[in-house]
């Protein structure tokens, strides 16, 4: 069993390289509490010179993965398999802490407030402490309600950024990603694209609107 192995070890083997978006991405697989808490750790190294960070999120299949992404690196976390693993559907503190940060925001698809995860028949939403639907962002910035329903690619159109959707070779994702502790650089890859584009759409219209506020200043 991985979690039998040393911690460098497990550490080294939860790294994917991946390129997307014309960007290499340091991207961290977790199936273990521990290396959810490292991941989170340096997630927060790469924004602590950032006063006002925005972190990218997404959750899928309720809750089966927990993704997050900040500047070039990207966390993966196999949520209700850790749960599983452990035998509890408590929500870790560090984890906990880390979506309750007052200086964070959370940029996410449409609805990611209202995502939540269900393990073992108990239903529980993630509570963030400032969350927002990347739609919602770009359409208060750009001053265009449109934008509240548009898509991911409809919102890059609008922004000016390029990234191709990827595709799995079977032409479909597996039903339950909870199932294995070891995921394909594809599904990897798959599994980022949302939370990947939010965080581009959400920097390239917070940097146009941080720009046009000085220029007005």
């Amino acid at each position: 069993m991985s979690e039998r192995l040393p911690l460098p070890w497990l550490l080294q083997m939860s790294i994917y390289n991946v390129k997307i978006g014309g960007e290499n991405v340091i991207t961290r697989v977790a199936d273990r509490e521990t290396t959810m808490s490292h991941g989170i750790s340096e997630l927060r190294h790469d924004m602590k010179a950032d006063p006002n960070p925005i972190v990218g999120i997404d959750v899928v299949n309720s809750g089966d993965l927990l993704l997050f992404y900040v500047k070039k690196r990207c966390l993966i976390i196999q949520y209700n398999r850790i749960l599983g693993l452990n035998d509890k559907y408590q929500v870790p503190s560090f984890l906990a802490s880390f979506l309750q940060d007052k200086n964070i925001t959370f940029v996410g698809p449409r609805h990611i407030n209202n995502k939540s995860f269900t393990w073992s028949g108990v239903y529980q939403k993630f509570d963030f402490k400032t969350v927002v639907d990347v739609g919602y962002l770009a359409a208060q910035i750009r001053k265009k309600p449109r934008l509240l329903t548009s898509t991911l690619e409809e919102l890059m159109l609008e922004v000016d950024v390029e990234i191709m959707r990827p595709i799995i070779g079977n032409g479909s994702l597996r039903h339950k990603w909870e199932s294995s502790a070891v995921l394909s650089e594809e599904e990897v890859k798959v599994a980022m694209y949302e939370v990947y584009s939010c965080y581009q759409i959400a920097t390239k219209v917070i940097e146009v609107m941080q720009t046009g506020a000085t220029t007005r200043g």
